[in-house]
């Protein structure tokens, strides 16, 4: 059976209007997002003050190696770092260069313009979202990406100097984030797996030193992650296919729940022609002029999107961490590559070609929508809860942050004279510090019992308490969920809300409340 004609030619003036429409809508949603995203939460602050440390060891205290603190420390340097406008900024290039990452892995490959990844992965409110935010998720996928379009140019023309730039670009890639280390671990079986096409030992070493150089570069941080992994136990409740599946699909379902079907669509139509690629004769697949085939791309993205989706699950599982989205922006990214690699959409027959560019354009309008939608949002309103309290405590009053990893973010805003504490009161709030969480209950109602004395004796003065975090005011007739909200709802005169005025949506992260409490009574009524 014969594959229907091509027939005419379409003019180039379509594909050119879609990219420079997925462009400038990328463009925009990202200008957009920085006009709204507002102060910085808790792992953004954990960021920044990681990178005000002396020393390169001391910022190795997180979930990621030196590379993004450095940057952070770099910017900082240039005079950019003493607001959260400046640090945006910075979250907003990085953004962009993901864009600019992909369009260079497809032209890298086969002189394209990557449609899908633009319109999948670039478009997707929720890449833009965390992919922004100053934490290291953005930069990796970045560069991850760009490690790709290294290896689709070594492919092309196999030489040192192209060795040199693709280990240089791996290096950068794991120095941002661990998973990246699995990651290229995928992209050089993608690779390995074209150079077996074409019986190529050569290009397949020169594609083991890179990866070894890759590899290398990160063993220094053993000591580092087996200390964290020991002292963030919390964390690590173990691996749940449940959690990490609707994580994934969190990120792959937009601008529609429904496009979670797509990327399994697409996923699956990339790996099947990658494997019938592979089972071609070795006479189809050569190359001609040293220029990736159709054949060796689609074996490249097909063995990439396989192992790099198993590897990365196999490295959550064996990390045993509790899943966000945001730990899916690298994954995706590499997938999106593959999309574009794997399917050449200007090689349909004219109809097929004419009905895709249809579907993507309309899927930009509508990610446009709702991104305008979704990325009207704040990270956090514990700024303007610091600000509030700036204006409305006292220095007699006490301030309680619940629980105590708000008091991170916190810490970066409040500049009121009244004292306050978390819960539970821990000795450092630069940073992530789970190894001063005492681990057993009778541990944290020992450690709490100073702040309820104060929270007491603050009372009884006739000063108030004020409560930032996620603690709610239990109902009339109904006891309070936690120990410590009870306490003050059965000791104090007055427990309520606070006037504090939200703008528009806050991420369910750091969304928190402000409560205050006046009045003292010895027991209930």
């Amino acid at each position: 059976m014969t594959m229907p004609s091509a027939g005419k030619p379409l003019s180039p003036w379509p594909n050119r209007a879609l990219a420079v429409l997925l462009a400038l809508t990328i463009l925009g949603l990202h200008t957009y997002f920085l006009c709204h995203a507002g102060g910085l939460w808790r792992d953004e602050v954990n960021s920044v003050n990681l990178a005000g440390m002396p020393s390169l060891a001391a910022m190795t205290q997180d979930s990621f190696p030196v590379l993004f603190p450095l940057l952070l420390k770099f910017w900082s340097a240039l005079g950019l770092g003493g607001t959260d406008g400046h640090l945006r900024w910075l979250g907003a290039l990085i953004g962009i260069c993901l864009t600019v990452a992909l369009w260079l892995a497809a032209w890298s490959a086969r002189r394209s313009v990557p449609f899908l990844s633009l319109t999948l992965v670039a478009l997707n409110g929720s890449m833009i979202f965390w992919g922004d935010s100053l934490r290291a998720f953005g930069l990796g996928s970045a560069l991850i990406v760009f490690s790709m379009a290294a290896m689709c140019l070594l492919l092309e023309k196999p030489s040192w100097k192209r060795t040199a730039l693709l280990a240089g670009l791996a290096v950068l890639s794991v120095q941002a984030l661990y998973q990246n280390a699995v990651l290229f671990g995928g992209v050089a079986a993608g690779g390995w797996l074209v150079c077996w096409l074409r019986k190529d030992r050569g290009t397949a070493l020169k594609i083991l030193v890179a990866g070894l150089i890759a590899f290398v570069s990160v063993l220094p941080y053993w000591g580092c992650v087996t200390r964290w992994s020991q002292s963030a136990m919390v964390i690590r409740p173990g691996f749940s296919l449940m959690a990490v599946t609707g994580n994934l699909k969190t990120v792959v379902a937009f601008p529609l729940p429904q496009f979670v079907w797509v990327w399994i669509a697409l996923g699956g139509m990339v790996v099947v022609l990658g494997l019938i690629s592979l089972l071609q004769p070795r006479s189809v697949v050569a190359s001609s002029g040293g220029q990736l085939t159709q054949t060796e791309l689609r074996v490249f993205a097909g063995g990439v999107l396989l192992m790099a989706v198993v590897g990365y699950f196999l490295f959550l599982h064996f990390a045993a961490l509790i899943t966000e989205p945001w730990y899916f922006l690298p994954l995706v990214a590499v997938i999106g590559v593959c999309f574009d690699l794997g399917i050449n959409l200007l090689q349909l027959p004219r109809l097929w070609k004419t009905a895709s560019f249809g579907a993507l354009a309309a899927t930009a309008v509508i990610a446009a929508i709702f991104g305008l939608r979704d990325l009207n949002c704040r990270f956090t309103n514990i700024d303007l809860a610091a600000a509030y309290l700036q204006d409305k405590a006292a220095p007699q009053d006490y301030v309680v942050v619940t629980p105590w990893y708000l008091g991170i973010s916190f810490n970066r805003y409040y500049h009121a004279p009244a004292n306050w504490d978390t819960l539970p009161p821990v000795a450092d709030h630069a940073t992530h510090r789970f190894d001063l969480v005492p681990a057993s209950d009778l541990e944290k109602t020992r450690a709490m019992q100073p702040v309820l004395d104060r929270i007491a004796s603050t009372l009884q003065a006739g000063h108030q308490v004020w409560v930032v975090g996620w603690m709610s005011v239990p109902a009339p007739g109904h006891v309070a969920a936690s120990p410590e909200a009870r306490f003050i709802a059965e000791h104090s005169v007055q427990f309520e809300p606070a006037d504090l005025k939200i703008p528009g949506q806050i991420s369910d992260f750091e969304c928190v409340s402000l409560l205050q409490a006046h009045g003292w009574k010895n027991s209930l009524p």
